[in-house]
């Protein structure tokens, strides 16, 4: 069957702040994070740590890597600063379950594939990478499109890309907004389809879970289920959330009917932002901004 290449975007959002200056790309830091829907970016500049750009592109609902890539090569030459090859660092987020935690004492890089085989599949067009992480002593297995990973190599031949998968970004963040005067906290991130949830006591990470939902009720019984095995009170636990989610979404008033302290969570305090990103919820792109702290 012939390949036949199929290009969707569309800009969901951009914000910029005055900040920016064009003349400095070399001390600014760009962060991307691509999912399966979604492609996300934000530029941080090292020296203020203000975050002087934010993008958010609907990338259709292809999973085809070779329609991934013709459509971010549309994109990136339509825009005037993607091409640009003398940023500051770089760093790529992929957005997908392909994920493993790997304890420090039990981490060996030789048995990548052999970890993430116990969790979900691995396919011939995949590899595997690790981020060892500077909370928690483990290490986050993950794998990404050998294709995609390889685009934006060659897209940027002068430096050296840094591979994540988006969860470490919430681990290294969400750690160090937890709440030391809890004794248990939960955190969860609402993509579109699926949750991130973290359980943490004071600042030490004791559990963490991507799901799938369809519903609000599939959602909440999942959660649910969790409060009561880690033995989190729904009454006085606090539960903090990020991601695709308001206060009049029904995610949020389910929620609200059984769990009592629940706030959304904020931007990483150690980020700098203009007036020109208030129109921004504050617990939106944590995802991407968390990329901030994974070294």
């Amino acid at each position: 069957m012939a390949y036949i290449s199929v290009v969707d975007y569309h800009l969901v959002r951009k914000v910029k702040s005055n900040k920016f200056n064009v003349d400095h790309l070399s001390q600014y830091n760009l962060y991307f994070l691509l999912g399966k829907q979604h492609f996300k970016f934000c530029i941080i500049d090292t020296k203020s740590n203000y975050c002087l750009l934010l993008e958010d592109y609907l990338i259709g609902s292809n999973d085809q890597p070779d329609e991934i890539v013709d459509t971010l090569k549309v994109l990136f030459e339509s825009h005037h600063l993607l091409n640009a090859g003398f940023w500051g660092s770089i760093k790529l987020a992929f957005l997908n379950p392909k994920s493993v935690l790997v304890p420090n004492l039990l981490f060996d890089k030789e048995s990548l594939s052999d970890y993430l085989k116990l969790n979900c599949e691995i396919h011939s067009d995949e590899v595997c990478y690790y981020y060892k992480h500077n909370t928690g002593k483990m290490v986050n297995v993950f794998a990404a499109n050998k294709k995609i990973v390889a685009w934006f190599k060659e897209l940027y031949p002068n430096l050296n890309i840094h591979l994540l998968h988006y969860r470490s970004a919430l681990i290294e963040g969400i750690s160090r907004q937890s709440d030391t005067s809890q004794l248990k906290s939960m955190s969860l991130f609402l993509n579109i389809d699926s949750t991130e949830v973290l359980v943490h006591e004071r600042d030490k990470l004791l559990y963490c879970n991507q799901f799938d939902h369809q519903n609000p009720s599939e959602f909440l019984n999942y959660i649910m289920v969790t409060i009561d095995q880690l033995e989190l009170d729904p009454n006085f636990s606090k539960v903090h959330v990020w991601g695709n989610i308001n206060n009049k979404s029904e995610y949020f008033k389910i929620l609200y009917k059984f769990i009592r302290n629940i706030s959304f969570g904020k931007r990483p305090s150690v980020l700098n932002f203009g007036f020109e990103f208030d129109e921004i919820e504050e617990h939106l792109y944590f995802d991407l901004m968390g990329l901030y702290y994974c070294e």
